[in-house]
C-alpha cells in the first residue's frame, strides 16, 4: 500500500510538473509578445514630445496643500511663459542687431574696396607719371651735361686762344 501511495504521488507530481511546464511555456510566449508590444510603445513614447503645457496636472481636492500647489503650479507656468516671451524678445532683438550689423560691416567693406581701388589706380597713375618725369629729368641732365662739356669746351679753346693772340701780339713788338 504504500508503494501504490508512493506512486500515485509521484504520478500527481508528475502531472502537476508537466502542467506548470505547459503554463511556464504560455506564460513565456505572451512575455515575449508583450517585450514586443512594449518596445513598440516605448518608440511611440520616445517621439513624443513632452511639454510642462502637455502636462495638465489639475488635483481634484478640498486640500488646502493641494490648492496651493495648483496656485504654484499656474505661478510657475505664467513665469515661465513670460520667461520664455522676454527670451524670444532678446533672441529677435540680437538677430536683428546681428542682421544690421551684417549689412552695415558689407556696405563698408565694400567702400573700403572701392576705396582701395581708386587708390590703388591713383597710385599707378602717380608712379607712372613719376617715372616718366624721372626719365625726362635724366634726358635733360643728359642734354645739360652735353651742352656743359660743350661750353667748357668752348672756354677752353677760347682760353687757350686769347692767350696765344698776346703771345703773338708780344712776339711783333
Amino acid at each position: 500500500m504504500k508503494d501504490v501511495i508512493k506512486t500515485i504521488a509521484i504520478v500527481i507530481l508528475a502531472g502537476i510538473s508537466i502542467y506548470f511546464a505547459y503554463k511556464f511555456g504560455t506564460v513565456n510566449e505572451r512575455m515575449t509578445v508583450l517585450n514586443s508590444q512594449d518596445s513598440l510603445q516605448a518608440i511611440e513614447v520616445n517621439r513624443f514630445d513632452h511639454a510642462v503645457k502637455d502636462l495638465e496636472l489639475q488635483f481634484i481636492g478640498r486640500g488646502k496643500h493641494i490648492q496651493e500647489f495648483q496656485k504654484d503650479l499656474e505661478k510657475l507656468e505664467s513665469k515661465l511663459n513670460e520667461t520664455k516671451n522676454e527670451l524670444e524678445r532678446k533672441i529677435d532683438d540680437v538677430n536683428f542687431a546681428l542682421e544690421e550689423y551684417k549689412a552695415t560691416t558689407g556696405t563698408e567693406l565694400n567702400s573700403i574696396k572701392i576705396n582701395l581701388n581708386e587708390t590703388s589706380d591713383r597710385l599707378s597713375t602717380v608712379k607712372r607719371e613719376t617715372n616718366n618725369e624721372i626719365m625726362d629729368l635724366k634726358s635733360i641732365m643728359q642734354r645739360l651735361n652735353r651742352s656743359l662739356k660743350t661750353l667748357e669746351d668752348d672756354l677752353k679753346a677760347l682760353d687757350e686762344k686769347k692767350m696765344d693772340k698776346p703771345v703773338e701780339g708780344e712776339k711783333k713788338r
